[in-house]
Formats: C-alpha cells, sequence, structure tokens
C-alpha cells in the first residue's frame, strides 16, 4: 500500500479506505469513512519521476479554483501539496452514464444539462481565462494530435485490429489536424463524456478535468455527441447541440463542417484508448465502446459522403466484433 494513504488517514482521521477503480490515468482513489461527512474520497496523484516533474495535482487543483464558482465540480476538502494527496467529496457512484442506463426515460432531461455546460465551457469558462492560464497555453496543435494519432495507429489498428489504417485515412488526418489547430480557440475539458458527469441530486458535476486546453468549439460536444459509452436520441442529441450553437452563434452549415472533423478526431483517439485498455489491461468492460464508437465513426464518413469511409468502417466493425469475441 502507498505509504501516502497511511499519512492521509491518519492527518485527516479517516478510517476503513477501500481502493476505487479509477480512470485510464495514473491516479489512485480511496473511499473512507470520515468523521463528519459520512465518507469521502482520498485521491493520490503522481508523484515526480527522475529527470520528469508530473504537475497533474497542481493542474487539478488551478482548474478546480477556476471553475468552481461557475459549474459544478468536486469540493476539495483537505489536501497535502507534499504527498500530492486529495481529500475531496464523495459524489457517490451514480455517473450519468449509469443513471441513464437506469432511468432512459430521463435522457432529455439530462442533455438539456450537458448541452448548458458545453455552452459554459465554450462561452463564459472560455472568455473568463486568465491571459496567461496554463490550460490555455497548451492546445490541440499538431504535435498533440499527432501523437493520439500514432497512439490510436499502434494500440486500435495493429495491436487490437491487427492491421495498418488505409493510407487515406492517414492522408485525412493530417488535413483534419491543420483544421482543426487553427480552430483551437475555446476552453476544452479534453475529455467530456457520460462517465466523467456525476448526477448529485439534480445536477450534473463535472469531474476529471485536470487535462483541459484550448481546442476546438466543438470538441467536447464531439466527445459526448458521439460518446463511446452512450446513443443519444435524435431530440437529446438536438439538447446538447442547441445551446452551444446559440452561444458561438453559428448557423448549423458552419457548426456541422467543424463538428465533423472533431468528430473524426475524437473518436479515432477514444479508440486508440480502448484498443489500449482492451488488449494491454485487460479491462473487458471498454469492449462494448468499441463497435459503438465504430458505428460513430461510420455515421460521419456517410455524413461526408465518404463511401471509402463508410466501407472502412463497415470492415472494421466485423473485425472487432471478431476480435472481441475471442477475448
Amino acid at each position: 500500500m502507498d505509504s501516502r494513504l497511511d499519512r492521509a488517514l491518519a492527518r485527516w482521521s479517516l478510517s476503513d479506505a477501500r481502493p476505487l477503480a479509477g480512470d485510464v490515468g495514473a491516479r489512485q482513489y480511496f473511499r473512507a469513512a470520515h468523521p463528519q461527512l459520512g465518507t469521502a474520497l482520498v485521491v493520490l496523484h503522481p508523484l515526480d519521476a527522475p529527470g520528469k516533474s508530473d504537475d497533474s495535482y497542481f493542474e487539478f487543483r488551478a482548474l478546480q479554483a477556476y471553475l468552481d464558482p461557475v459549474l459544478r465540480v468536486p469540493t476539495i476538502v483537505a489536501c497535502d501539496d507534499e504527498d500530492r494527496c486529495l481529500l475531496v467529496e464523495d459524489l457517490g457512484d451514480d455517473t450519468l452514464e449509469s443513471r441513464l442506463v437506469a432511468h432512459p426515460e430521463e435522457e432529455q432531461h439530462w442533455a438539456r444539462q450537458a448541452g448548458w455546460l458545453l455552452a459554459t465551457l465554450a462561452g463564459p469558462l472560455t472568455l473568463g481565462a486568465p491571459p496567461h492560464a496554463f490550460f490555455m497555453g497548451r492546445a490541440f496543435d499538431q504535435a498533440k494530435f499527432q501523437f493520439e494519432w500514432d497512439y490510436c495507429r499502434q494500440n486500435f489498428f495493429r495491436d487490437f485490429l491487427q492491421k495498418d489504417p488505409p493510407r487515406w485515412l492517414e492522408r485525412m488526418m493530417d488535413e483534419a489536424h491543420a483544421s482543426l489547430e487553427t480552430r483551437a480557440h475555446f476552453f476544452a475539458h479534453r475529455d467530456f463524456h457520460v462517465r466523467n458527469l456525476m448526477v448529485h441530486g439534480d445536477r450534473l458535476v463535472v469531474i476529471d478535468f485536470q487535462d483541459a486546453r484550448r481546442g476546438a468549439a466543438t470538441y467536447d460536444l464531439a466527445s459526448i455527441l458521439y460518446d463511446g459509452y452512450w446513443d443519444w436520441s435524435r431530440e437529446a442529441g438536438r439538447l446538447l447541440v442547441g445551446p452551444l450553437q446559440d452561444e458561438l452563434g453559428w448557423n448549423h452549415e458552419a457548426l456541422l463542417e467543424e463538428l465533423n472533423l472533431s468528430a473524426l478526431q475524437r473518436n479515432l483517439k477514444a479508440l486508440g484508448t480502448f484498443g489500449h485498455q482492451l488488449v494491454h489491461r485487460r479491462k473487458a468492460h471498454f469492449a462494448p465502446a468499441v463497435p459503438r464508437t465504430l458505428r460513430h465513426l461510420r455515421s460521419h464518413f456517410q455524413r461526408m459522403n465518404h463511401q471509402d469511409g463508410v466501407l472502412a468502417c463497415e470492415h472494421m466493425l466485423r473485425l472487432a466484433e471478431e476480435r472481441l469475441l475471442k477475448g
């Protein structure tokens, strides 16, 4: 057990710490009994490695302080900078994904709230960002896009599908990355999906925002509208899109043009993550996200009237289903 957890339990009078499944990052989460709150979460962020600093702890704290006055994020109860350890309010286990599975009739209600969040990220939180804020200084640029495409090529295509991506897709993504880099002017959560939104009472709470950066206006919309974990109804989709479109003042054609680019990039990035989790970390709960994301990808090519893309996605769907059946 990490000695930092022992120190946290003693420092904050906690007991009965139990590990929780974390996200795909290196943070460790523990739910512990708290004398006043009932339960709280201990979050251990990575420490600096030899020759390489890790600022994720301090970035989380700074972003939490920036976001907290505007939208609902987890409350930091206490912190220890030396141990890179946070005591955070316990929001429970009700993600938006689990809530939608249990209560699909509530879909439009939560889509309306998520739509408001999207507009808030692209509007007030973009306009209000300090000029030299670290999260606006880092961007979805060519280097970041290339890293994510390389990751997808290796983890999804080569390791999971056991084939290389088609050359035309390589060329298409080069063009998409170049275009999206010029559009990176907005605050982007960077991982805005139904597993990173918690249902707490009658509100959505935004979590896992420490990687926020400057991106295209439609990046977060693409993340949740074409989510690997949920298929939105058409009406719910309109509720997600509408507030952002109103905030931007864009017509439908302008929004759709950029959204297609963002969705292509985001879904391919997500497939890289799913491939890595399935092949290298043996996390089977990511399996349903692969065919769902490939169907999203096929829909983008259908809107673009790109027949090669549609056929490639259908082929990848067959390969993925065979791979998943084999385990």
